[in-house]
């Protein structure tokens, strides 16, 4: 109720009750104020203790005017003051208790509607409390069927999770898993032995691989990873780690996303076993070239510059026993001659107790891992020395003894510097190896000098012999020559009578001269044969025609011993190829020799056969037989094997040697066989000519 509403209350009610006062005057009189209790009551119990108080006043001011004498003036009797002041007392006393009522009565209704307000809420929030109780109970069995339903996810996740782990895990070879950033996100076993120098698996997780290795930033590494990550294709590849030596093939599987799976493995040995058949097949094929020892040398240094080593040296020692640096190689040639001026500024100290000096001296092989800055130092001449060595950028090195027949004569020496690469023991096995070689290689190619120098003395001395035979020879045929002649014309009797004892012995020097004839026909014959002189015609040759000959040539030796000879007739179809008068004269030469060494009664044997395009013709004997291992040497010019078995026979041992040299130089060949005692068998090898069939 507004404050004005409340005031108007009072007035009203007393007007009221002053209306009806008023009408009933005569009947109130004594009771002026019972009308008005009411009106007082009404204002206190509707607008509260301030209107009631201005009602009761308004009574009283209105009776005090209006019903008390003296009437319609405010002039109040002592007695009226008494009950006015009662009125008003009461009616304070009245509106206070009635006004206090109506606030009860107020609250309580205020209380009331909020009770009921908040029953009515209660009962909402009951019902919304039972509602949301009834879809937590949804919500709860639901987040319970979905709690069990990600517990089984999640122990399947942890199952998968290890499943792949262990998959992972059970791969022997090194396997990494990088993101897009290149972090590391999963190391297994084999890698995280690996990448333990840089710490263990749990701090590798999440650093970047760039970070971990900056060394391999630049390499092949970096290159052909960051090309799988970014063309997302697999790549295999092999890349070099000139810091360990090694070498790594890798695989590398591009992720969804953006990261990339690395598998590699180690495969040093293979590529150390292929590097070694490389250079080892490299300098076997160089180091057997027709080359000048020194320029061998020099290749080999090319060979092993730049993928085995970035330098390579050779120093040999010369015949005064002082080392000399016959070579020295690197790409670069710019740096070459830097070496060279550096070498010839700074030669080495030949009592120095390491590098090359100590193993020319020693023959002890050195392998020097990492070149630090404190052996420079302690190798340095001077402070330019060491500033210009320093300059080189040495990081390896291996020297190596070319050792040969317990001597050594040179070092070979390998540096790395550029790449970088660390040698190792399988490095300084390979350089041993290769120096073994190069120094039997060179060893050889000396010896083989010297055995050229050799070779060219002795035909240089064999032409002169040549030469003297050839002379001596044509030199002695001729008064051999004019003795025949005068024997002749002596037994003739041209120069007179001789007697029958005189041509006895004129008779013998025919025969003598005959005989020195022969031998030096011998002689020139061989001469010609090794000079290169003897022409050859070569035809095809019926053997028929050649064999039919031959008896009538020995015939006479033959009936002198009392030996029978048989000789086979082939048909006309076997036909060798060879220089009639050579092969002829082959043939009676071994039939001279069979002849010579078979005694009386024996039996010489003249056979044929044809076997695969080769003619062969035995001449057999039941002689006195030649032992296994003078065979062959029946055949070396000047040697009589049977001198020693028998009594001396003529000639001079040329007959065999001729004869074989001929046989060879037509495409044939001429061999023994024989048994001590039994006699022997030479064959006369010649090439067959295809018959020709007529029709």
């Amino acid at each position: 109720m507004s404050p004005f509403t409340r005031y108007l209350v009072p007035v009203v009610a007393v007007g009221v009750a002053f209306g009806l006062t008023a009408l009933l005057e005569p009947f109130v009189s004594r009771v002026i104020f019972i009308l008005f209790w009411p009106a007082v009551m009404i204002t206190a119990a509707t607008s509260g203790l301030g209107p009631a108080i201005l009602a009761s006043l308004l009574t009283v001011l209105l009776v005090e005017f209006w019903f008390l004498p003296p009437r319609h003036t405010f002039g109040v009797q002592p007695a009226d003051t008494v009950t006015l002041s009662i009125f008003l007392v009461m009616a304070a006393i009245v509106s206070a208790l009635a006004d206090r009522r109506r606030v009860a009565e107020a609250r309580a209704a205020a209380a009331a509607r909020d009770n009921a307000q908040l029953a009515k809420q209660i009962e909402e929030q009951a019902m919304e409390l039972e509602t949301q109780l009834d879809e937590s109970q949804a919500m709860a069995e639901e987040l319970e069927q979905t709690t069990v339903e990600l517990q089984e996810r999640t122990e399947e996740a942890d199952a998968a999770t290890q499943f792949s782990r262990g998959i992972l895990e059970s791969i022997s070879d090194p396997f990494v898993v990088q993101d897009g950033d290149w972090r590391f996100r999963f190391i297994n076993d084999a890698a995280a032995e690996i990448l333990a120098s840089h710490g263990n698996r749990a701090e590798l997780i999440g650093r970047v691989l760039w970070d971990v290795y900056p060394e391999i930033v630049g390499t092949a590494f970096e290159r052909e990873m960051r090309r799988a990550a970014r063309d997302r294709v697999p790549g295999t590849f092999e890349a070099f780690y000139p810091e360990r030596g090694t070498w790594a093939e890798l695989h590398c599987y591009p992720l969804a996303d953006g990261g990339l799976a690395t598998q590699w493995k180690n495969v040093t040995a293979k590529k150390k076993a292929e590097e070694a058949r490389r250079y080892l097949d490299g300098v076997t094929e160089l180091l057997t070239a027709p080359l000048d020892p020194e320029e061998r040398l020099s290749d080999l240094a090319r060979l092993v510059v730049p993928n085995f080593a970035d330098w390579c040296a050779v120093e040999i020692v010369d015949q005064a026993g002082v080392a000399r640096q016959v070579t020295i190689a690197h790409v670069d040639n710019r740096k070459v001659e830097f070496a060279r001026e550096l070498n010839r500024r700074y030669p080495s100290n030949p009592n120095a107790t390491s590098g090359v000096p100590n193993v020319l001296r020693t023959g002890t092989p050195e392998l020097h891992a990492e070149i630090t800055d404190e052996m420079l130092v302690a190798g340095a001449i001077d402070a330019e020395h060491l500033h210009l060595i320093r300059e080189l950028g040495l990081r390896s090195a291996i020297i190596v003894p070319l050792t040969v027949r317990g001597r050594t004569f040179g070092a070979l020496t390998l540096v790395s510097a550029e790449s970088r690469r660390r040698y190792g023991p399988d490095d300084l096995a390979l350089a041993m190896e290769l120096a073994r070689r190069a120094a039997f290689a060179i060893d050889s190619a000396r010896q083989h000098q010297q055995a050229l120098a050799a070779q060219r003395a002795a035909e240089a001395a064999n032409q002169a012999k040549s030469q003297f035979l050839a002379a001596m020879s044509h030199e002695l045929r001729t008064p051999l020559n004019a003795i025949a002649g005068y024997a002749q014309l002596l037994s003739m009797g041209v120069r007179g009578p001789i007697s029958k004892e005189q041509k006895v012995d004129l008779a013998r020097i025919e025969q003598s001269q005959r005989h020195l004839l022969g031998l030096i026909n011998d002689v020139l014959e061989f001469a010609r044969i090794e000079a290169g002189r003897v022409e050859y015609h070569l035809k095809s040759l019926p053997v028929v025609t050649l064999l039919s000959e031959l008896e009538d040539f020995v015939r006479p030796q033959l009936r002198e011993r009392d030996l029978d000879f048989h000789c086979d007739q082939p048909t006309d179809g076997v036909v060798v190829r060879a220089d009639p008068d050579k092969a002829r004269q082959i043939l009676l030469n071994l039939l001279s020799n069979a002849v010579k060494f078979t005694a009386p009664k024996g039996r010489i044997e003249v056979r044929c056969d044809q076997v695969d395009g080769r003619v062969r013709i035995r001449v057999h004997d039941t002689g006195i037989g030649i032992a296994p291992d003078r065979l062959e040497s029946v055949f070396e010019p000047f040697v009589q094997v049977h001198r020693t078995l028998t009594e001396p026979t003529g000639g001079v041992g040329l007959g065999l040697a001729i004869s074989r040299d001929l046989a060879r130089a037509m495409g044939g060949d001429l061999h023994a066989e024989s048994v001590v005692g039994a006699g022997s068998t030479f064959t006369l090898d010649l090439p067959a000519v295809a018959r020709v069939q007529q029709t």
